[in-house]
Parts: C-alpha cells; sequence; structure tokens
C-alpha cells in the first residue's frame, strides 16, 4: 500500500467540500437566476447545455482550488531560499507552479503507465459482474418493493435529449472531464487525508462510501460504492491517477454505449440504467 505522507488535512477536505456544497447550492442558481434574465427564450427548466455549462464551471472552479490548496502545502516560501541569491519573480509562473506541483501532489503522473494500466482494466473487468449483479439485486428489490428505480438525472436528460451537438458534448463530459475531475476530488485529494487520519484500508473504504452518496441516486449508490473501491485500490496501490482515471472513464463509456445501442433500438429503458450507473458529478439542480 502507499505510504506516502499527506501535506493537507481534513481540515483542507472539509474547506474544499464547504466551496463545492456552495457552488452547487448557491453559486449555480444564481448563475441560473442572471441567464433567465439575459437569455431572450423563458422556460421553467434549465436546458442540458446549460446545466452542463454550469456543470463544467462548477467542478473546473473546485479542481483549481484543490490545485491551490495543495500546490501552499507542498511548496516552500520563498523565503526558504539561501541568502545572498535573488529572489524569483514568480508573478508569471505562480499558475504554472500551482498546477505543477499540485498535479505532481495529487499523483497526476504518467509514470509506470505501462505496468498500472492493464492492472487496472483487469481488476474492473474481474469487479464488473458484481457491479452488475448489485444493479440487478438493487433493481429486483425496488420491483419486490412496488417501485421502479429511477434514472440519475443526467441519464434522464441523455435519453431524452435529441440534439447531437448536446449529445456529443454529454459525451464529452461523462467520457472525459467528469471521471478526471472527480478522480482529482475523491482520490487524489480526499483519500490521501483520510489515510494520514484512519489508515490506508479504511480510507479506501470512507472515500468509496463518499463518492457513491455525493452521487445522490440511491439505485445507483451499492454500483458506485463497489466501483469506488476499485478506483480507491488502484490509487493507493499505484499512487498516481492514471489507473482511476483510465477504468473511471471505461465504466461510464460502457454504461452510455449500453444506453445508446438501447435507444437507437427502441428499447425500453425505464430504470434498467440503474444496472451500472453513471459516475458523474452532480448536476446543479
Amino acid at each position: 500500500m502507499n505510504g506516502k505522507s499527506c501535506p493537507w488535512d481534513l481540515a483542507d477536505v472539509v474547506k474544499v467540500f464547504l466551496f463545492y456544497i456552495i457552488m452547487l447550492g448557491v453559486g449555480c442558481p444564481l448563475l441560473l437566476h442572471l441567464l433567465e434574465k439575459i437569455l431572450p427564450e423563458k422556460t421553467t427548466t434549465p436546458s442540458s447545455n446549460i446545466l452542463l455549462l454550469l456543470t463544467l464551471l462548477v467542478n473546473t472552479t473546485v479542481c483549481l482550488y484543490i490545485f491551490k490548496v495543495v500546490s501552499r502545502r507542498c511548496t516552500k516560501p520563498l523565503s526558504a531560499h539561501r541568502p545572498g541569491l535573488p529572489e524569483m519573480d514568480t508573478s508569471h509562473s505562480k499558475m504554472l507552479t500551482t498546477l505543477t506541483c499540485g498535479a505532481k501532489a495529487l499523483g497526476l503522473s504518467l509514470k509506470g503507465w505501462r505496468r498500472h494500466l492493464p492492472g487496472g482494466i483487469l481488476l474492473y473487468l474481474l469487479a464488473f459482474p458484481f457491479i452488475l449483479s448489485a444493479g440487478q439485486l438493487v433493481e429486483y428489490a425496488t420491483r419486490a418493493l412496488n417501485g421502479t428505480p429511477q434514472h440519475q438525472e443526467v441519464i434522464t436528460r441523455f435519453l431524452k435529449e435529441t440534439s447531437p451537438g448536446i449529445v456529443t458534448f454529454m459525451l464529452f463530459f461523462a467520457a472525459l472531464f467528469g471521471p478526471f475531475t472527480e478522480e482529482v476530488l475523491f482520490r487524489g485529494f480526499l483519500q490521501p487525508a483520510l489515510r494520514g487520519t484512519v489508515g490506508a484500508w479504511k480510507a479506501i473504504f470512507l472515500s468509496a462510501f463518499l463518492f457513491a452518496f455525493v452521487h445522490l441516486n440511491v439505485y445507483v449508490f451499492l454500483q458506485i460504492f463497489l466501483l469506488g473501491l476499485v478506483l480507491a485500490y488502484l490509487y493507493e496501490k499505484t499512487g498516481t491517477l492514471l489507473s482511476p482515471i483510465f477504468v473511471h472513464m471505461l465504466h461510464n463509456i460502457t454504461t452510455l454505449t449500453y444506453l445508446l445501442l438501447n435507444k437507437r433500438e427502441g428499447n425500453s429503458l425505464d430504470g434498467s440504467a440503474a444496472l451500472l450507473g453513471v459516475a458523474l458529478p452532480p448536476w446543479p439542480l
């Protein structure tokens, strides 16, 4: 297991998650209100492209905040320079330094990718039957209680969307942007701080639990929790975000491919998307 010490702590994690909640709960409604004033067409519900743009904005801002916090904890102040040497002018390179130091500390590295990627894919393939079985179990239990598994909001909009441009945008969001930002937040940032407090194995379970919880859908909680265990273990084992990001992408692409194929064939998808669950950041609703 990765025994690397973490320069940031749970107090930093709490600050970031509070910032995230405020951005979703306060910042996005304010932006939506402003857009309603600006846009000529008045609608009762925001369109998918507006929600996507807001989600991109929120998660990009949160990631930049994480990079700032991590960089601040991992870099030495200018006073650490040896006396007699001129201090470097960092005004033009501050952002680059923040991104570089943050990326290194969070595990955004291609180091060992030839070894890590095949192992990550193999672990996901081994876990996939359990994720699928969990989805079937949830669906059967829900229907036995006379209920119907509910789609995640992003899936509902994805299935109803008819614009090729917006569908492509949503696919980009699900296949690339969502996995990257969530892995930075939950594996790169949250998990090391938890490890320093409760140990490696408890950190894996807690990060997976919180990862599933924030998707705000009880019908996909178990499936995403199992996926989170795989992603957290890969990060702990390899020390980089490469395998978790790739496996996260693979899972989302698998889920959306299943949806697209069934949608094209006209098959009913009432609740069946809950079989796997798509692991994406929550939408500002």
